[in-house]
């Protein structure tokens, strides 16, 4: 043994392995920074690693059997042991390996310091949950109805509720938001499972029995590691006690804790008392109803609130949420009803202020303000209130959702995201919440985080999955099957009118516009896809939005863009100007609302005002850029803004960029090519020839399959669309 291993030092077979790993590490290592930016297959990493480790027990063979002569390369055999360079050649195996090390050591130092991302994006979901669990963590399960009848099931989720938003106000607890923890509803997990999956080391559960003017409440609190029961109770009180039975829990949760904390019961949040029983029962019920967020819930909600408000005037959380009821009733594709945005104000400002009035620590009524603020493109306004929201009550992940969508329109793409990413550390079980983070993940091409997002997303709704499958799809240059993905998903809730929505624009997208407004629920059609053959028409709607809510900032925009499409330069610039003078003066230069301006100024061929109008425009855009977003949006205005100025090259670039490798909005693309006169450019027409082709064929396909046997359940394509299919198109799997 002891000669083959000197045997084996003579003929460098230890220095050649130790060289040839290095160097496979740094090949590895180089390989997998150059691949995206050069385009690179996803499996190229794989290939390589693959090559390497077959390489590396020949290369050992070779060592073994070979040695580099100064004649050349001859068997070891061959060379007299006495003419052997071995030891040479180990000294420059020895300086090669130094070498490569300090190669190694370099590459790692410049990874760390350039490549590796150290801003507040850095630290992943799996790192953030980690340091979160580290402090003292709580999540409130929803406590079981216990009823004769199960019929009071609003009221235990509503306590259950309370006392989570109770809990929430003691600042060095941290406590899971109410949607995560309610999907464990009726589920009857393992304690400990539920725990890893809300990422927290105590559970609260618990059950309650109403009937008549009694309550029993059980509670028990539950070290999630260990299942050791911290502390339990029963309480069995009149309903007219009910909010101190919330003081005693939460007073005897802090004191199971204090240790942790460092607090004394004396110091636990006090619940907010109704006056009457009966108050209290309508607001419950009012909450249970609107977090189910549909149309006749919320109105129903609403009707309830009213009621609470009625029995005791003086309850703030009822005014709070009678406020958010009658926002969420507006008419747009983000809320649930048919009231203009000053119906809904005209309810929802005075109802937040006097909730404000009478209990300034309520964190909801501090939400609201900031919504109602937002709604109104009052940015600056909208800023301190959702501040003060999170800071009273951080597990409010409706908050982090509003202030981030808020935060996007102001053009703070990056801050926008972060808010964002910490709804998901903290709510990782919300739909609303897993809905928007992905839409951020896409907006980015962030493929591999989006993937476990859109996997959770898909247990819980798998009506909304299948909307970003198809959507991701459609991105990644398979319009086809994205918009299979899409109808498939429709298939599975017909009457869920954000995936039709987004099967209606596809249809649009694709040249089926007939069959885009059949699959169209929502209101403002004429908005939603213009008819650039009839602009009158556009405005006119235009026109009845204003008319109909002059409060309502995109009234005042549809107006300008409207103006713009019928060819007055004149009303579109007054318009323009009207919307801007609405927004924040910090705000106003930067809003895509300039662009009517910039067309303006290049019709007046203004070439200082245009530069004036362009600049804090291309900054904005910018921002995104930096912040990694990378959509379709972008590159259109990136296109537009270098055309305009006469650089036809950089906007084919761009262009050809967009075009060719995903679908596209078909009315941004003919406003672009009419409006802004894309079509006269000989490069941009062909550009767009180009994808209309890849259009076209993308459209055989899809009819191919919605035409053939199995086709969807949610639409059924007119007779005259499934013409043009022709037999030898393939069929998408």
């Amino acid at each position: 043994m002891s000669n083959l291993f000197q045997e084996l030092k003579r003929r460098n077979v230890f220095r050649v392995s130790i060289a040839y790993v290095i160097v496979s590490w740094l090949l590895v290592q180089v390989v997998s920074t150059i691949r995206e930016p050069l385009f690179l297959p996803d499996w190229t990493e794989t290939l390589i690693i693959v090559i390497l480790a077959i390489g590396f027990p020949i290369a050992i063979i070779f060592a073994w059997a070979f040695e580099l002569t100064p004649e050349g390369l001859k068997k070891t055999e061959e060379v007299e042991r006495e003419a052997s360079v071995t030891a040479l050649t180990g000294r420059k195996l020895n300086n090669a390996i130094i070498f490569a090390l300090v190669l190694a050591l370099g590459y790692f130092i410049f990874e760390r310091q350039f490549l590796h991302d150290h801003g507040n994006d850095e630290t992943t979901e799996a790192t953030v949950a980690a340091e979160q669990a580290e402090g003292t963590s709580i999540a409130v399960l929803p406590f079981a109805d216990m009823s004769p009848d199960k019929d009071h099931e609003y009221f235990s989720d509503g306590i259950s509720e309370e006392l989570l938003n109770l809990l929430a106000k003691v600042p060095e607890l941290r406590v899971a938001a109410r949607t995560s923890s309610f999907q464990f509803k009726d589920q009857n997990l393992d304690i400990t499972r539920v725990a890893e999956q809300l990422n927290v080391k105590h559970v609260l559960e618990g059950s309650i029995r109403k009937a008549n003017t009694r309550v029993r409440i059980t509670a028990q609190l539950i070290e999630a590691e260990t299942g050791y029961h911290l502390w339990s109770d029963t309480y069995d009180r009149e309903l007219t006690d009910i909010f101190g039975i919330q003081d005693e829990i939460s007073a005897a949760i802090v004191a199971a804790l204090s240790q942790t904390l460092g607090l004394v019961p004396e110091n636990a949040p006090q619940a907010f008392a109704a006056a009457n029983t009966e108050a209290y029962n309508a607001y419950l019920l009012g909450q249970h109803l609107i977090k189910k967020r549909t149309r006749a819930d919320i109105e129903a909600a609403l009707g309830h609130f009213e009621k609470a408000i009625e029995l005791d005037p003086d309850y703030a959380p009822a005014h709070a949420q009678l406020a958010l009821a009658a926002y969420l009733l507006t008419s747009s594709t983000t809320t649930y009803g048919t009231f203009t945005l000053d119906e809904a104000l005209s309810v929802a400002e005075p109802a937040v202020q006097r909730a404000l009035e009478l209990d300034p620590q309520l964190a909801e009524a501090h939400a609201v303000k900031g919504l109602l603020h937002s709604a109104k493109s009052e940015f600056t306004d909208a800023i301190p209130p959702f501040e003060e929201a999170l800071r009273i009550n951080p597990s409010l992940t409706d908050v982090h959702n509003w202030y981030s969508i808020m935060l996007d329109d102001m053009g703070e793409p990056g801050h926008a995201f972060r808010i964002i990413k910490d709804a998901y550390a903290i709510d990782p079980l919300s739909v609303l919440t897993l809905h928007n983070y992905l839409n951020r993940l896409v907006e980015r091409h962030d493929f591999d985080k989006a993937g476990p997002v859109l996997d959770r997303l898909a247990q819980l709704d798998p009506v909304r999955a299948a909307g970003f499958r198809g959507g991701i799809k459609m991105r990644q240059g398979q319009a086809a099957e994205g918009g299979i993905e899409v109808f498939r998903g429709a298939d599975l809730d017909p009457e869920a009118a954000r995936i039709r929505a987004r099967a209606a624009f596809f249809l649009d997208n694709i040249g089926l516009r007939e069959e885009a407004l059949r699959m169209w629920k929502f209101p403002n059609v004429e908005l939603a896809f213009p008819d650039f053959d009839d602009p009158e028409r556009v405005l006119a709607v235009a026109r009845e939005r204003y008319e109909n809510s002059p409060s309502d900032p995109e009234a005042y925009s549809d107006l300008a863009w409207a103006h713009l499409l019928a060819g007055d330069a004149e009303n579109a610039r007054l318009w323009a100007h009207r919307t801007l003078e609405r927004l924040d003066e910090p705000y106003r230069d930067a809003h895509w609302i300039n662009q009517v301006l910039v067309h303006d100024a290049w019709q007046r061929g203004d070439s200082e005002e245009l530069e004036r109008r362009i600049g804090p425009l291309e900054q904005r855009l910018q921002k995104r850029v930096d912040a990694g977003m990378d959509t379709a949006w972008m590159a259109l205005d990136s296109a537009m803004y270098a055309f305009v100025r006469g650089d036809e090259e950089a906007a084919s670039t761009a262009m050809e960029k967009v075009l060719s490798r995903q679908l596209v909005s078909r009315s941004n693309l003919d406003f672009y090519y009419d409006v802004y006169e894309f079509g006269d450019s000989p490069g941009l027409a062909a550009i767009r020839a180009d994808y209309e082709a890849y259009v076209d064929e993308e459209r055989r396909k899809f009819l191919a399959y919605a035409c053939g046997e199995i086709g969807f359940t949610t639409w059924t394509p007119l007779e005259g669309t499934c013409k043009e299919v022709e037999k030898s198109s393939p069929v998408p799997l």
